[in-house]
């Protein structure tokens, strides 16, 4: 029985210290720039995730890859909001790097307590290691619960043809009838 109880604490201790090992498709793709929202309970609070780039920072902490960032802005819309960003990765296909919110710098989000109505914006960091990320994702250690995709807007089409009835043409010069 210890040994079951050990087990499963070490398990539980692995998913919680690597919950960007996890990954699904269940939330809606927003673009870089655009803001996602996260509702619990009464407390609502939105992020928006820009510029995710390599990053000329330099920051307190020994780089494996590359330095990467992104800019992350958090607003309480409704209620008190604790910013949580251990639960932010920056991923490439199946590959993800896990925000290093442990590294203290002056340019980084600030995790404090935001109340109704304040936002608190900064950079978030990401050691890279293996393929370039292409997106930001929010995942909670079970789900992706807000994904941005650093991709181009889409080009605007030609513009739409609005059906409606169609207006007898006059030729050029003719008079116009009252």
């Amino acid at each position: 029985p210890m040994k079951i109880a050990l087990a499963a604490v070490l398990a539980a201790g692995a998913l919680a210290a690597a919950p960007s090992a996890l990954a699904d498709d269940s939330a809606p793709d927003l673009r870089v720039g655009q803001a996602g929202t996260l509702v619990n309970g009464d407390v609502v609070q939105t992020w928006t995730i820009s510029g995710l780039r390599k990053s000329g920072d330099v920051i307190p902490r020994e780089i494996a890859g590359t330095l990467w960032e992104a800019t992350a802005t958090n607003t309480a819309v409704a209620g008190s909001v604790i910013p949580i960003i251990p639960n932010f990765n920056a991923r490439a296909g199946v590959d993800n790097y896990r925000v290093l919110f442990g590294v203290a710098t002056a340019q980084g989000i600030n995790p404090a307590t935001l109340a109704q109505g304040e936002k608190s914006s900064g950079k978030l960091y990401f050691d890279v290691t293996g393929p370039n990320p292409d997106r930001v994702v929010f995942n909670d250690g079970e789900a992706d619960l807000l994904v941005w995709i650093n991709a181009p807007a889409p080009v605007a089409g030609p513009p739409s043809v609005q059906s409606a009835t169609p207006q007898p043409t006059k030729p050029a010069g003719s008079p116009t009838t009252a």
